[in-house]
């Protein structure tokens, strides 16, 4: 007998990576893009200095850090040793578009004949 439930769309697709602090978010918007999402992902999150990632992004997410510090001066606004909640922003950027980006930038490569 068939089921009347609803079929669930998991599209887009969000994989989140971060660097330290910074998060962003590599977003495969059909099946074919999944495996370069969960690369891309990977590889910007070890050499985010490569990439302008604010620039390529469609979108943006809210998110809390907890950020603490050795250094007294940083904690003025807290109270001891406690640590302060940052309201921050990442972006959101689609692998095509990523892809894209990267197309652009590679020379063409000449034929050898």
């Amino acid at each position: 007998m068939f089921s009347k439930r609803k079929i669930k769309n998991t599209f887009p697709l969000d994989f989140y990576g971060e660097d330290g602090s910074w998060r962003f978010i590599i977003r495969a918007d059909q099946p074919s893009e999944i495996l370069d999402a969960m690369y891309w992902r990977a590889y910007i999150s070890c050499h985010r200095k490569d990439f302008d990632l604010l620039h390529m992004a469609t979108g943006k997410f809210n998110y809390k850090y907890n950020y603490s510090s050795s250094d007294s001066s940083e904690l003025h606004y807290s109270s001891g040793n406690d640590n302060l909640r940052v309201n921050m922003m990442g972006p959101i950027v689609p692998i095509s578009v990523l892809l894209d980006k990267l197309k652009e930038k590679q020379p063409l490569a000449k034929v050898a004949e």
